[in-house]
């Protein structure tokens, strides 16, 4: 009977590199005395200091503008205003409908009376607000005025819809504005759900200006306006026949010296 013989075949240590190797590569910038981390630092710095540089050279030149020609200063100041509060998308006509728009369906626009002129300056917004709601606030008009501010980068706006009351202002509502492309979402506050709880979808007519928006608006309040004046007839006519008042007889007509003949 034969004897196999085993042989036991020693297994190799992986040995971790030595801590001299791992220095030597950890520092490739020894020649220039910096490690890595410390040369990403130094990058860092430098682009930190070409940035203050280039902050200060163009106050210097805005400082050089101004000096030389106040009304270019201005003119430059208000273009970076508006361009960073995205003035012309605040500006305009904005309501449900328009015709003449061939995608409009897909604008997914809301069935609403509501519509809006707006004109922006800066960050501040100035307007008016026509909606069937607002016709039935004493006095009816054909819209209640719309002030607010613009959001940081112009996306959204604050506004409140109000009117001057007896020499005091008064809130009817407020409503938070978004920007979906030419169309503007409307969404009414909390301290604003009479006028419910949906987000109302309204297109910026092409070209409008505040005047043409508030031109469009007129008329939108006609019926509520005609049944007021009916009313303050009738309750004129009340109050004359109750001796509450007297009814003004308006005095005669003096006659005119010029036409008077020559005797």
């Amino acid at each position: 009977m034969s004897t196999q013989r085993h042989h036991r075949v020693q297994r190799r240590k992986l040995r971790k590199p030595s801590s001299a190797a791992a220095r030597l590569a950890s520092q490739r910038w020894w020649k220039f005395g910096f490690s890595e981390s410390g040369l990403n630092k130094a990058k860092l710095l430098f682009g930190v200091l070409i940035a203050i540089v280039a902050l200060a050279s163009g106050l210097l030149t805005l400082l050089k503008i101004y000096a030389s020609d106040e009304a270019t200063f201005k003119r430059y100041a208000d273009r970076a205003v508006a361009w960073h509060y995205k003035t012309d998308l605040w500006n305009g006509y904005f309501s449900s409908s328009y015709e003449g728009m061939v995608n409009i369906v897909e604008l997914n626009l809301s069935e609403s009376s509501m519509a809006l002129a707006l004109q922006a300056s800066g960050n501040t917004i100035d307007g008016g607000m026509s909606e069937k709601q607002l016709c039935g606030i004493f006095p009816p008009q054909d819209f209640k005025l719309v002030r607010g501010t613009i959001s940081h980068f112009g996306n959204s706006a604050e506004i409140q819809i109000f009117e001057f009351v007896g020499g005091r202002t008064t809130v009817y509502a407020e409503f938070t504005l978004h920007h979906d492309g030419l169309v503007l979402e409307v969404t009414p506050k909390r301290n604003s759900r009479w006028f419910g709880r949906d987000t109302l979808r309204l297109l910026q007519h092409p070209e409008s200006t505040i005047d043409t928006g508030f031109k469009a608006m007129k008329g939108a309040c006609k019926v509520e306006i005609a049944e007021h004046r009916e009313w303050l007839r009738k309750e004129f006519d009340r109050m004359v026949e109750t001796g509450e008042i007297k009814r003004r007889v308006p005095p005669d007509q003096p006659a005119n010296p010029s036409h008077t003949p020559v005797k």
